[in-house]
């Protein structure tokens, strides 16, 4: 028994020297590390590099469920460089970065080694609005059923090119001319909004009037059908309050301003 214990301590002893000249060691025994608190240490031990390294007490973020990332911009894409790599994606995985930009609208993620582009939206399926993704704010974002999901982010204040009429909506400070009904609707939805109810409508016209270019020069598309199949109503042509119902969606056009409401 004695000898058994002998032979172990001048072991790890070896194993000890060894590791103070080389990068890496392997070993399949068992080891114990004996004393008090201050001295049952390993010192030295670099950041996990693969899922089986060993985890040092900043690598234990990996095995707590996120993974640091490094994050640069390109075009619409934030460009992600994980450490330890992340090697494929799967439902679950949890990221955090420094946004590298203001950004907002439809946007992307993508990781190194050759993983695709992923959407990032927020838990609504909607893309990043104002104030969601700003430089130097820290992220979060989860992957599941082919998205990045953008966690725990409030919008705060208006989407660019809108105008506050009330603590709880924002209306477009100009409009697109001439588009049908379903791109328009589209259009609002790509910026996180979607297009003006009549009420909606009526008070951001009423209280930011003189704001809003494009006022009475053709009707507004709104986010109304009445009771009329395979129609939709139209605002805004003489007076704040004007309204309408046309059908013909897919070839009447007329003009797009798009309503946000701030969460």
């Amino acid at each position: 028994m004695l000898h058994d214990q002998i032979r172990t301590s001048l072991t790890v002893l070896a194993v000890t020297a060894l590791l103070g000249c080389f990068a890496q060691v392997t070993y399949d025994k068992p080891i114990q590390i004996t004393g008090n608190d201050a001295q049952r240490t390993v010192q030295g031990v670099g950041e996990p590099e693969s899922n089986s390294s060993a985890i040092t007490v900043n690598g234990v973020v990996v095995s707590g469920g996120y993974t640091w990332c490094s994050a640069t911009m390109s075009s619409d894409t934030i460009l992600l460089v994980a450490l330890p790599d992340v090697a494929s994606l799967s439902d679950g995985l949890l990221l955090r970065f420094l946004s590298p930009v203001d950004q907002f609208g439809p946007t992307y993620v993508k990781g190194a080694n050759g993983l695709a582009s992923v959407p990032l939206v927020r838990p609504d399926g909607l893309p990043p609005t104002n104030g969601q993704l700003l430089a130097g704010a820290v992220c979060e974002v989860l992957y599941a059923n082919g998205y990045f999901i953008l966690m725990d982010r409030t919008e705060t204040g208006c989407p660019p090119g809108f105008l506050q009429a009330t603590d709880r909506l924002c209306i477009e400070a100009d409009v697109v001319t001439g588009m049908l009904f379903h791109p328009s609707r589209d259009r609002c939805a790509n910026l996180g909004g979607k297009l003006c109810s009549w009420a909606g409508y009526v008070v951001g016209c009423t209280v930011l009037a003189g704001q809003l270019q494009g006022l009475f020069s053709e009707w507004e598309w709104m986010d109304d059908t009445s009771n009329h199949a395979h129609g939709s109503d139209q605002v805004g042509r003489l007076t704040c309050g004007s309204q309408r119902n046309t059908g013909l969606l897919s070839t009447l056009t007329a003009n797009n301003r798009c309503c946000y409401h701030p969460r």
